[in-house]
């Protein structure tokens, strides 16, 4: 498993993620582009329940048409929603990427924040990798195991015994 870099740039990678998303825009430079849910979901490729949801969280905010009551989403919500699946790509959570959202909109995410959060991540990611791996010795040995016994259907009891192993 490799070890952090000293040299990481949590700042360059955060950037790397941003100007992808943020393609969706320069596409509709000087337009006024609007989207219902359906649309937006078809450019950004996910569900039309996907984009309700974050709206629901205010990751996205999109206007109320007052005509038809529908709402409506621009180009930056279909540049953030582009930016969330980066995000989520790189395996942040719901809550960082509402920390980046919010606070590079707001006063800005700090370097040392942004490294501190991608760190974290990091050192979480390789904790289950760790646990993942464990699981996996375990399976291997139980499988092994259970190679040497005679050949029979198994019993929920035998099936119980092995799950509790890999426990």
């Amino acid at each position: 498993m490799p070890a952090f870099r000293p040299e990481f740039n949590g700042k360059e990678l955060f950037l790397k993620m941003w100007l992808r998303a943020d393609m969706a825009k320069r596409r509709f430079v000087g337009k006024a582009v609007t989207m219902r849910v359906k649309e937006i979901a078809r450019c950004a490729n996910v569900s039309a329940d996907t984009v309700r949801f974050y709206s629901r969280e205010r990751l996205l905010r999109p206007r109320q048409n007052l005509r038809n009551g529908y709402y409506v989403y621009g180009s930056e919500d279909l540049r953030r929603l582009r930016f969330i699946r980066e995000a989520h790509k790189l395996g942040l959570g719901l809550e960082e990427v509402k920390t980046i959202l919010t606070q590079t909109t707001e006063d800005g995410l700090s370097n040392n924040e942004l490294k501190k959060l991608f760190t974290d991540r990091l050192s979480r990611l390789e904790q289950h990798l760790i646990e993942l791996e464990r699981l996996r010795d375990d399976m291997r040995a139980s499988v092994d195991v259970w190679k040497h016994l005679p050949e029979a259907a198994p019993d929920g009891y035998s099936v119980q015994q092995l799950i509790r192993q890999w426990s």
